[in-house]
């Protein structure tokens, strides 16, 4: 079972338009001009053996201004309606991350476990009881923008004082830190005030690609002395920091870089996958030989590709 820790497919349905439970060769047909190529959808994550992921509930600031609220629950909606179409499984606690690992192997039906990425759609830390009713299990207190909770890599700042109550909040409910896009100052502090299970969903090293957007050396360490584990994502830009948008792929032995990178660091059993797959990015920006999920047994053995997050999620969920 592969296991990818970050699947944007809500703000890919709802955002994009993009009609996921179409094969993927169909999707592709459908693509507008300008649109670079997509990679996933339901059914393709169904063939490659993705069976389970954590899925975001990710609302564009810009877009959405002034109804952030709204469309964080309108996300939720569609994983529900997807759940009650039998198309995915929602995984909400040890009993139903269980169950799921049973029944996969006969009816081969996505788990998902829900991801608030970036916590600027909710009015206040309180808000939070109600996205937990509904299934979410993981939260990264800011995207790159920032929030009013934390500072994030494209708008640095500390960790404020309505980031520390959501972090308690987060320790109530019994909901996971992942620790991607917040600013270096905020990432330290959100450790420090926080003492329940983390994660990095999806980020590279910043040694091999400078940018804030990947993690310093401290900060993988400082993830690994909490039992955390890394998601690395397949993404050029991720991969070399000089890489832009109509260059020719970089091949694959870019990333398998950046794996052992991350690897010296946290251990491999510290090291999985974030693909972040059309997560504002699409064929075009992945390297050479990755083509869809499929492809991405090329990039590890059984520990990276899905045993190494289902350790960690067995350990707290």
């Amino acid at each position: 079972m592969i296991v990818d820790a970050h699947l944007d497919l809500a703000y890919n349905a709802l955002d994009l338009g993009r009609d996921l439970t179409l094969p993927l060769s169909e999707l592709r047909q459908r693509k507008g001009e300008g649109e670079e190529t997509p990679m996933v959808t339901l059914p393709a994550l169904k063939e490659a053996g993705v069976g389970l992921a954590f899925a975001t509930v990710f609302v564009d600031p810009k877009a959405h201004a002034g109804r952030l609220w709204e469309e964080a629950r309108r996300q939720v909606a569609l994983y529900r309606a997807w759940e009650e179409r039998g198309l995915v499984r929602l995984l909400r606690d040890g009993e139903d991350l269980k169950r799921h690992l049973e029944a996969y192997p006969r009816d081969g039906v996505l788990g998902l476990v829900l991801l608030l990425e970036g916590a600027h759609p909710l009015p206040e830390p309180e808000a939070l009881e109600d996205l937990y009713r509904e299934g979410v299990r993981l939260l990264g207190p800011a995207w790159a923008t920032g929030s009013p909770y934390a500072g994030g890599n494209a708008h640095p700042g500390p960790l404020t004082p309505m980031g520390e109550a959501l972090l308690l909040k987060m320790e109530e409910l019994g909901v996971a830190l992942d620790l991607s896009h917040l600013a270096d100052e905020a990432f330290f502090q959100a450790l420090e005030h926080y003492e329940g299970p983390v994660l990095v969903s999806h980020a590279n090293p910043r040694a091999l690609a400078p940018t804030p957007r990947n993690l310093s050396d401290g900060m993988l360490l400082a993830l690994r002395a909490r039992g955390g584990v890394l998601g690395l994502v397949p993404f050029n830009a991720f991969l070399d920091a000089g890489w832009k948008r109509g260059m020719p792929r970089l091949p694959l032995a870019r990333f398998l870089e950046h794996k052992a990178y991350a690897e010296g660091l946290l251990g491999r059993e510290g090291v999985g996958l974030g693909s972040d797959w059309d997560g504002g990015f699409g064929l075009e920006s992945v390297p050479l030989g990755l083509e869809g999920h499929g492809d991405l047994k090329r990039l590890g053995d059984e520990a990276f590709l899905g045993g190494n997050w289902l350790r960690w999620l067995s350990s707290w969920l």
